[in-house]
């Protein structure tokens, strides 16, 4: 086999490519626009990942917000259930960092945070707090600088939600939230760009609030006034090409820099440039003929390559080459051929395996259905009377499917009596009883009448604390004292928790 670099030296030292120092400068210019194109591509994409991952947080922390003020408990509760709510949010979605409740009038209500719960001596008067003016005005939520806090220096985004309670004319209060902004953050400056580039947050005057190197958190850069690429000084000090994107929430405006070294990006386009210049200095003496006979015998086989790969780029995996050479471009259409059939038969075995997996997966989803079914079993066991078990742990998602089967099992089965039986429940805390107290009185709205079996002292403390002792219904320590009350045609009473003897009525 001929080498090729053997081809070249010959042709090359036989003639003269003086149309190549031409074609070399095109080349070069072309390649240094291409190699900053293809920065830039690069650091737009990457800052456009950046706003997206900020933007989705805060419109996450919205949108939890919006749904605290909304429930039930928040809207209709007494303080001590609003003051358990926001606790419960706090520190469920790990969100915020704080949760306020201010009146119409500004006066902080209720307060808790990661740190605990507000006294009353620490909750203050934001009647002249301008997030608060601008949310009660426009009734519409506002956003406040970012601040770091004073512990753990973590950044935190200030909001402002306004809501209005169902009947009420005007505003009904003020939620005011610390969203736990380093979350997102985090993940946006340790975007990788490139090797030595970064993504730098900077606050609307320029000040640098999150950067991977932390000893540059503070800086000020003098930031271009429009968001086109430019090439200028970074938060490191050396000279970055640098995409500018802004985020705005509310009147607050965050600004995402994408910088990377201008000679990190120029050093693939000068190694090409040197490339380029050893070649012209080498077959500077070669002749004009000779260079194009040179490039028509070298480029054609390369573009009958090109052409088939565009072709399989879009498709067609039957495209093939013939092998027309015995040098290294022969064997690159080789190459070629098996690569093209190499593609051919993986897409063929990827098909394949996309149809076991899609059976895989409809057998998963029969399997999931069919233990959803059994793992809310309602159990007659007397005419009219429906027993419920309640094994395991409880959760909300649970406690909907549980709720769903008590109702429509109940309306089936037109029972009288509905027993639920939590002797197997895994741990009882305050949300399985706000669950428990929906399933009773959600009984009770379709005509039946329920009846609460397997309590525990823990569990009657709970309920006393919850409020779940003012509800009529009846109580039994055993399933079996339940049924036979059941039975026997029992009504309900105040709460009370019976030694496993029917409970007297008298």
């Amino acid at each position: 086999m001929r080498s090729i670099r053997t081809v070249w030296l010959t042709i090359l030292l036989l003639f003269a490519l003086l149309p190549m120092l031409v074609v070399g400068g095109v080349l070069s210019w072309i390649g240094r626009d291409l190699q900053i194109r293809q920065a830039l591509s690069i650091q737009h994409e990457i800052a456009k990942r950046s706003e997206a991952l900020v933007v989705n947080f805060v419109e996450e922390a919205l949108l939890e917000a919006n749904i605290l003020v909304r429930t039930p408990a928040f809207v209709n509760g007494s303080p001590e259930q609003q003051r358990a709510l926001l606790s419960q949010t706090l520190f469920e979605r790990n969100l915020f960092d704080s949760l306020v409740i201010a009146d119409a009038a500004g006066v902080e209500r209720l307060g808790v945070s990661r740190l605990g719960i507000a006294r009353s001596d620490q909750l203050t008067n934001r009647a002249s707090d301008p997030m608060f003016a601008a949310a009660v005005s426009t009734e519409q939520p506002t956003f406040g600088e970012l601040r770091t806090h004073p512990l753990n220096g973590e950044l935190l985004l200030p909001i402002a939600l306004p809501y209005r309670f169902p009947g009420a004319a005007s505003v009904t209060g003020v939620l005011f939230a610390e969203a736990r902004m380093s979350r997102v953050i985090e993940q946006v400056v340790n975007i990788p760009v490139g090797m030595n580039g970064a993504v730098t947050l900077f606050n609307r005057n320029g000040q640098v609030i999150a950067h991977r190197n932390r000893d540059l958190i503070g800086r000020t850069v003098a930031l271009p006034v429009t968001d086109e690429p430019q090439t200028l000084s970074g938060a490191a000090g050396t000279i970055v090409l640098m995409t500018l994107r802004d985020v705005v929430t509310g009147d607050y405006i965050l600004r995402i820099a994408v910088e990377q070294p201008v000679d990190e990006v120029y050093q693939p386009f000068v190694q090409n440039l040197q490339i380029i210049a050893a070649l012209v200095a080498l077959t500077a003496s070669a002749a004009v003929v000779g260079s194009m006979i040179a490039v028509q015998t070298i480029t054609r086989p390369i573009l009958h390559l090109a052409h088939a790969s565009e072709a399989i780029s879009v498709g067609d995996l039957s495209q093939r080459v013939l092998v027309t050479r015995r040098d290294e471009i022969g064997l690159l259409q080789q190459n070629f051929n098996r690569m093209a059939e190499n593609i051919l038969a993986q897409q063929t075995a990827l098909a394949a395996r996309n149809a076991e997996l899609e059976q895989s997966m409809q057998a998963q989803r029969r399997l999931f259905e069919t233990v959803q079914q059994l793992s809310t079993p309602l159990l007659p066991v007397w005419e009219g009377v429906v027993v419920m078990p309640i094994i395991g742990h409880v959760d909300a998602e649970r406690g909907r499917a549980i709720l769903d089967a008590l109702l429509h099992g109940i309306a089936e089965r037109r029972a009288r009596v509905a027993i639920l039986d939590i002797t197997g429940i895994a741990a009882v805390d305050t949300s399985v009883i706000a669950i428990l107290t929906r399933m009773m009185q959600a009984a009770a709205l379709i005509g039946a009448t329920p009846m609460l079996a397997g309590i525990s002292a823990v569990t009657a403390h709970l309920m006393v604390q919850q409020g779940a002792a003012d509800l009529k219904v009846q109580t039994y320590r055993t399933l079996q004292s339940a049924i036979m009350a059941a039975i026997e045609g029992d009504r309900p009473f105040p709460l009370r928790v019976s030694n496993g003897r029917q409970p007297r009525t008298g």
